[in-house]
């Protein structure tokens, strides 16, 4: 019998260590672990059972009895990304059980589609969301505006406010840069500045293609030494294709834009990728998302991000303004003496800057989960 090796079996990349899967990164303490137990990271959520990663490889778990018994709300149950405390030997089902889920440094969060006003956890931990997004071609949009209509258009601001909100550093990530002149792209990162108003100098924005690697050094730097990077944005921009240039293999089904130009839904689950190399780090894949509306309630973060803060953070211009309202519960529609309406009739704010701001701020309107009683 030959004992050579398996090419194949030579070739498999080791495991990631905690800390090239981002323990390091906590900034809140980790609890001791107890003999018989293991931390490990949330990899892919499924229906009542978790994709679990750490040094010694993948393992399937699901929350224990007493997790369950005590969860009230969707903020009590693990998601992607999360820190788990689990044991080392299956309990039932051939799954280990997660007894603990550490405190979030981060997490993002938007209203779950649907009638029902509910939050749906995004990705937990997560030092960045990358918002990709693709250049507008010649002709599309307007002169003034002509990345108007290109895929996330005006809704990036709904992104920017999650992220700010949850406690994650917002980047917008232009895609399929190869499409286009560079006048092209030049011309879109002018109008998404425009857009951003006070928000352009907090949000860097990076030009990527992965088609021909443009860029992925610059992408891939933001999850250096352990980092965790969220990939959102709408369906046909490219996340997965991203993804699977970082991580080195096809870890992300991709498929061509349907005959109508528009997206389609590969990406059918949040999946948590160790993207390997020295310094580590991951990236999250995400569902296209057509609509992130920021959920405005409490995520329950030790460091109290709000959705306050995110609306402050994204429409800085805006808010400033607001404090020189005649009325402190001015809407900036009608009311006199609003100085935000002043400054648009002035040209001191863009009309559409404001437009934005009171669309977000209508979407949100009411998202308060107060019945903390019913879990999932």
């Amino acid at each position: 019998m030959s004992d050579s090796i398996d090419p194949q079996a030579r070739e498999s990349p080791p495991p990631p260590t905690l800390a090239q899967l981002g323990l390091q990164r906590r900034t809140v303490p980790v609890p001791k672990v107890p003999n018989g137990y293991a931390l490990s990271r949330v990899a892919v959520e499924h229906r009542g059972a978790y994709e679990l990663v750490d040094g010694t490889g993948e393992v399937t778990g699901a929350l224990d009895a007493a997790g369950r018994r005590a969860a009230r709300s969707p903020f009590d149950y693990p998601t992607v990304g999360d820190w788990v405390v689990r044991s080392t030997e299956p309990r039932s089902d051939r799954r280990v059980a997660i007894t603990d889920v550490l405190d979030r440094t981060s997490l993002l969060c938007r209203r779950a589609a649907g009638p029902r006003t509910r939050p749906q956890l995004v990705a937990a931990n997560a030092d960045t969301l990358a918002v990709v997004t693709t250049p507008a071609p010649a002709g599309s949009g307007s002169a003034a505006d002509p990345a108007a209509s290109h895929p996330a258009g005006h809704r990036i601001e709904w992104y920017l406010t999650a992220a700010f909100s949850g406690g994650a550093r917002p980047v917008i990530v232009v895609n399929k840069i190869d499409t286009v002149s560079n006048v092209e792209y030049e011309a879109t990162v002018d109008a998404l500045r425009r857009r951003l108003g006070s928000a352009a100098a907090a949000v860097p924005i990076l030009a990527t293609s992965a088609l021909d690697g443009h860029g992925l050094d610059s992408l891939g730097a933001l999850a250096g030494d352990g980092g965790t990077v969220a990939l959102s944005g709408p369906s046909g921009v490219g996340k997965s294709s991203l993804v699977n240039r970082l991580a080195g293999a096809e870890v992300m089904p991709v498929a061509p834009l349907s005959p109508d130009g528009r997206g389609r839904h590969t990406t059918v689950r949040r999946q948590l990728v160790p993207v390997g190399g020295p310094d580590g780090g991951t990236f999250v894949d995400t569902p296209g998302l057509q609509d992130l509306i920021p959920w405005s309630g409490d995520l329950g973060l030790p460091a109290g991000a709000a959705v306050l803060d995110g609306l402050a953070q994204t429409f800085g211009d805006v808010t400033a303004l607001a404090q020189h309202c005649r009325f402190a519960d001015c809407s900036h529609t009608v009311e006199p003496g609003c100085a935000v309406i002043a400054a648009v009739q002035s040209g001191e704010l863009a009309a559409q800057r404001l437009s934005t701001y009171l669309e977000l701020v209508a979407d949100m309107a009411g998202d308060r989960f107060g019945d903390r009683s019913s879990p999932r």
